[in-house]
């Protein structure tokens, strides 16, 4: 099977490093597009530091949670741009993504608007072990349950 548009979901752990690199290979096979996201997982806050309020039709969040945010995409900046000269000389496209929401649904929703033919992802990312037993993670485990789109997990 032929797979254009490749997504890759990246938080540094080896697993996303692994997935990665099976991406490429299967990109360079098939002169495919990869797609590499990195999702900030939202802060959240006790009530008495969150300061959420709607001003022109654009929510406003404390500017505590803002500079973290942006902390994190500036670090996730620089390491995406290391991925991502390290594999252009394989000369495909690899275009790379930082959004802030909930992983699993952030990936979900990137797959249906860009229309991904294939999604490669470890089978547990930072968060690690659930409890004693190493099980498929909660992010893979919902993308798997809500994607219609072909779904490698790597191990």
């Amino acid at each position: 099977m032929l797979y254009k548009r490749i997504l890759v979901p990246f938080d540094t752990s080896e697993l996303s490093i692994k997935a990665l690199e099976k991406a490429i290979e299967l990109a360079m096979l098939n002169q495919s597009e990869v797609f590499i996201l990195h999702v900030v997982s939202e802060i959240p806050l006790p009530i008495h530091y969150s300061k959420i309020e709607s001003k022109n039709n654009e929510v406003i969040i404390t500017p505590l949670v803002n500079k973290l945010h942006n902390e994190m995409k500036n670090e996730m900046a620089e390491i995406l741009k290391d991925v991502k000269n390290k594999y252009a000389k394989h000369n495909i496209s690899i275009t790379t993504e930082i959004i802030i929401g909930d992983p699993a649904d952030t990936i979900v929703n990137f797959t249906k608007q860009n229309n991904i033919d294939l999604i490669v992802m470890g089978s547990i990312g930072r968060k690690g072990l659930s409890g004693l037993f190493k099980k498929l993670g909660s992010v893979a485990r919902k993308v798997a349950e809500e994607v219609s789109c072909a779904l490698l997990i790597v191990r």
